[in-house]
């Protein structure tokens, strides 16, 4: 595959007076050999853009990014992406003036390795059409999906909150280190694709307009059709580490420019263009049971499954085991034995002809995580059921550990109830948990 565009690259360098030598060289700073970048230069200035090959990730706020879902992160999506091209390091400002030699940027600020800041997203796109006049190629800012999935590391991503580790002085400019101020490009620890500073020194413009997330999604999305403002990504010298992780979203007026903001380019190759991405899976599933339809949602992973929308309430109960329904259909089922449960699992699977089963603890946390589904509260009553419990063990263990004391001189051992948290209710027979059913 590289060699189909191998001589049309080097075709439009000869066009341009661009050398072989320029367009591509050897990765540096260690950067696998199996990794390609391609050297465009502009007079005297080059740069280096990363290929990222196309594929499948989770997009949002997964679980290693924050401890606290934020609803912009939200819902946790698959993306299918093509191979493209990313720029190694922001735009610097040497570069930004080899294009734009009438741009005005005072001395004190003329620091050439140094991102290029104090530009809209309409001055990035005057930048971008100048410099594919001059190169023949088709440079664009990042999508959204893009800049994240080549943040994480793409295909060889080994799932770190920010772009390159997980201890962020050693990757970033940010608000512990960078001393309110940005800083040459390159200067940090690289991610696993060798991209410097996608996390910290400035913030970056994407091509999306900014809009809601949601699950369905096509192949390359493209953000928003219309909106107001435009995407932001990566955080910049003026943030904490809280929000600097690489799920983390920003918007503003494109036609604003700020200190602390930059861009990176883009690149698809027009041999790429028509490449076939990676086949996104299924958002949504249906369980049929006679006349009830039980919805599950992909969890996507390294084990990927699905995992029911809701935990199984009255009214699924109910239908499996042929009761009438009653009033109270939305509740979550609870206190049941594990005899009763094995009982209705097995009406599941031979209603559905699927083999469903009961989703472990793991799962559901991460389904929740993941924002699929929600931890249902305890209503009132069986809150205030549940800490009356809880008293009381406490209050019998609290006894038992002092009379053990004067036990233990004519060799008693007092039998004590087990740890509280484990002892919800007296009747063990029951769980008094829910359950949600996955299809693995």
């Amino acid at each position: 595959m590289i060699k189909t565009y191998n001589s049309f690259i080097i075709f439009l360098g000869a066009w341009f007076g661009l050398s072989p030598l320029h367009l591509y060289a050897k990765p540096k700073n260690n950067i696998p050999d199996s990794l390609q970048v391609l050297r465009i230069k502009v007079g005297e200035v080059a740069f280096d853009m990363q290929r990222v090959e196309g594929g499948l990730f989770i997009m949002g706020g997964t679980p290693e990014q924050h401890n606290e879902v934020i609803s912009t992160d939200l819902p946790t999506h698959t993306v299918s992406l093509h191979t493209y091209y990313i720029g190694t390091t922001e735009v610097t400002q040497d570069l930004w003036q080899a294009i734009m030699p009438e741009w005005y940027i005072s001395d004190e600020w003329n620091i050439p390795n140094q991102p290029i800041t104090d530009v809209n997203w309409y001055d990035c796109q005057e930048f971008i059409r100048r410099l594919n006049n001059i190169t023949g190629l088709p440079f664009r800012l990042p999508t959204e999906a893009e800049w994240e999935f080549a943040a994480r590391g793409g295909n060889v991503s080994r799932g770190y909150r920010f772009a390159g580790g997980n201890k962020i002085e050693d990757v970033s400019w940010g608000l512990s280190n960078a001393g309110f101020r940005k800083h040459n490009v390159g200067e940090r620890k690289p991610n696993e694709l060798g991209l410097y500073d996608m996390t910290g020194n400035v913030s970056e413009w994407c091509s999306d307009w900014y809009g809601m997330y949601h699950l369905g999604t096509e192949p390359n999305p493209q953000g928003a059709k219309e909106g107001e403002l435009k995407v932001v990504r990566g955080g910049s010298f003026d943030n904490c580490k809280d929000n600097s992780y690489l799920s983390r979203r920003e918007y503003y007026n494109p036609n604003e420019a700020m200190n602390y903001c930059g861009f990176r380019l883009a690149l698809t190759l027009p041999n790429e263009q028509s490449k076939q991405v990676a086949k996104e899976p299924t958002i949504t599933k249906k369980l049929k049971i006679n006349n009830l339809r039980i919805r599950f949602r992909l969890v996507a992973g390294e084990i990927p499954f699905y995992i029911s929308e809701e935990p199984i309430n009255q009214r699924v109960w109910q239908k499996v085991n042929g009761l009438p329904l009653d009033e109270a259909w939305s509740k979550v089922v609870v206190d049941k034995t594990n005899n009763e449960w094995n009982e209705f699992l097995e009406r599941c699977r031979r209603m559905s002809g699927n083999e469903v089963c009961f989703a472990k603890e793991v799962e559901v946390n991460q389904a929740i995580m993941m924002g699929v589904t929600q931890e249902p509260k305890l209503n009132a009553k069986r809150q205030k059921r549940w800490e009356k419990d809880t008293r009381s063990i406490q209050r019998h263990r609290r006894r038992g550990e002092k009379a053990q004391k004067w036990a233990d001189l004519v060799g008693v051992k007092i039998k004590t109830i087990d740890d509280p948290t484990l002892q919800i209710y007296t009747n063990q027979d029951k769980d008094p948990n829910p359950r949600w059913l996955v299809i693995r």
